[in-house]
């Protein structure tokens, strides 16, 4: 048996890039990266842009081993501000069609 301290070999994979980093400086760069995607997909005249942009920076984020954490209280709050806005955009006229449509939307 060897006593030297084991060395990582080469397929393990090293610190995610994100981890190292302190919160603060994890938050600057998903906040960076986050405007940089919002503003090309809004730039290209891509619907949701605004919500799809900050989607693709949480996503780089999380693969690259972000630890931040949005806090509860504020994500529900921003699920039911998101809510209210899916829901302000449906018109009335789209009743009668899931009214008539509705055994599809139970199925499973």
């Amino acid at each position: 048996m060897d006593s030297s301290p084991e060395q990582p070999s080469q397929d393990q994979t090293p610190t995610e890039r994100m981890a190292r980093l302190h919160p603060p400086r994890q938050w600057l760069v998903l906040l960076v990266f986050s405007l940089l995607f919002a503003g090309a997909l809004e730039l290209a005249a891509l619907p949701a842009a605004l919500l799809i942009g900050p989607m693709l920076a949480a996503i780089l984020a999380g693969t690259n081993g972000a630890t931040v954490r949005v806090p509860r209280p504020l994500f529900g709050s921003a699920q039911a501000i998101v809510g209210c806005l899916v829901a302000g955009s449906i018109s009335a006229d789209i009743f009668p069609v899931f009214y008539a449509e509705w055994p599809l939307s139970s199925v499973w």
